[in-house]
């Protein structure tokens, strides 16, 4: 099992196309509206709920995922709300698009899904990516999430877990300090852990908006 499965099932699609925008989504379109500024990158984007809702707002979107399921999903669910986005293909780690371009990013639940370095390694693409004070929307999982420490470590904070619902791909977990460190280049405009779920299987997220610094 992994994404492209998931996303061909109809109640896991249906399931993420009916979450409410992320607050810290919405809190950066509201910052970018204000300043005239329009230009959306949506990483990971699988069934489009952040896409739908930016090109609602009257965003100019670009939207990617790796998963053919999810494009096309991404695409008929635009298609169903008379909007329009620019759909692409690609993996997190190759954004094929001009540096400093973007006034915001999105990367909701998406860019943990590897080992510490390439996580390293695609923020630093991101901040590429973004033009200087772009915004940047992050949010994953925390190390206090209940799944931190199941299957197979990799690495500190790394895991590979047989039993997860989302496959035998890699999962990273945060720690509050390593958060801040792999975000040197913003400043940080809020940062919190949200938490989620009951007993033994709590879930903890670190949601994250934070701007690129003029000079890096």
């Amino acid at each position: 099992m992994g994404w492209q499965d998931l996303w061909q099932d109809p109640e896991v699609a249906k399931l993420w196309k009916d979450f409410p925008p992320d607050t810290e989504v919405v809190e950066m379109v509201d910052l970018l509206e204000s300043q005239g500024r329009r230009r959306v990158l949506d990483i990971g984007c699988g069934v489009g709920r952040h896409t739908v809702y930016l090109a609602a707002r009257g965003f100019d979107v670009t939207a990617t995922d790796n998963a053919p399921a999810a494009i096309s999903a991404c695409k008929q669910n635009l298609a169903e709300a008379g909007l329009s986005a620019n759909v692409v293909q690609t993996d997190m780690t190759d954004l094929p698009f001009p540096d400093d371009h973007f006034d915001g990013a999105v990367a909701s639940h998406v860019i943990h899904h590897n080992d510490a370095a390439t996580l390293e390694r695609v923020i630093e693409l991101i901040t590429r990516k973004l033009a200087p004070a772009g915004l940047f929307v992050w949010v994953t999982p925390s190390s206090r999430d209940y799944r931190c420490g199941h299957g197979c470590c990799v690495e500190p904070g790394t895991y590979i877990d047989d039993e997860h619902p989302e496959g035998r791909i890699p999962h990273h977990y945060c720690s509050e300090v390593e958060s801040w460190e792999l975000l040197h280049g913003y400043d940080i405009l809020s940062l919190h852990e949200d938490e989620s779920g009951e007993g033994e299987e709590r879930k903890f997220h670190w949601c994250v908006i934070a701007r690129k610094r003029d000079h890096q």
